[in-house]
C-alpha cells in the first residue's frame, strides 16, 4: 500500500499509521512508558519539551508556550546540573504573563522523532536516543539559541546568585 499524505505527522514528518495522530500515540505509549518505569523518566522534561518544540503548531502556539519549551531545552542542553532550578525559576517568570514575541520555528525539526525513542528498548539505548535526538532539535533550531538564551539569562542570574 503506498504512503498517503495523511500518513505523515504534520509536526515532525515521521511517516506513520495514522499520519499526526499516530505520531501523538508514539509520545502518549513513550509517557506511559516512563510514568510505569521510573529509570526511564530521568529525561522526561527534556522528552516533553523536543516533542513540543517538533510540533510547535500543536505545543507551541503561543509565545509563553514556546517559551516555556525552548528554554526547557536550552537549559537541558546548557546548563546540566541545574535544571530542576532554572526550570522552576522559568515557570515562575512565565507564569507572570512576560510580554513575549513568539518566534517563528524553523521548518526542519531535527533528524530523529519520537519514533527512534520508542524503538530503544534497553535503558542506556534510550538515554542515548533521547539525548541524540534533543541534540538533534536543538541544532535545528540554531536561529533560535540566542533568543532562548536571552530569555533563561533574565532569569538565571538571579536564579545562581541565591
Amino acid at each position: 500500500m503506498a504512503e498517503t499524505r495523511a500518513d505523515r505527522c504534520s509536526g515532525c514528518g515521521l511517516a506513520v499509521e495514522g499520519g499526526t495522530e499516530g505520531c501523538q500515540k508514539l509520545f502518549d505509549d513513550e509517557s506511559a512508558r516512563e510514568y510505569g518505569d521510573m529509570r526511564f523518566a530521568a529525561r522526561r522534561r527534556m522528552v516533553v519539551d523536543v516533542y513540543c518544540l517538533q510540533h510547535p503548531e500543536r505545543y507551541c502556539a503561543s509565545a509563553i508556550s514556546m517559551a516555556a519549551h525552548l528554554t526547557g531545552l536550552c537549559i537541558a542542553m546548557e546548563y546540566r546540573g541545574r535544571e530542576e532550578a532554572l526550570n522552576a525559576a522559568i515557570q515562575r517568570w512565565l507564569s507572570r504573563r512576560p510580554d513575549l514575541e513568539r518566534p517563528t520555528p524553523p521548518l526542519d525539526h531535527g533528524p530523529l522523532t519520537i519514533a527512534d525513542v520508542r524503538r530503544a528498548e534497553e535503558l542506556n539505548e534510550h538515554r542515548s536516543v533521547v539525548d541524540r535526538w534533543a541534540r538533534g532539535t536543538w541544532e535545528a533550531y540554531a536561529a533560535l539559541q540566542p533568543i532562548a538564551r536571552e530569555w533563561v539569562g533574565r532569569v538565571a542570574d538571579r536564579n545562581l546568585a541565591r
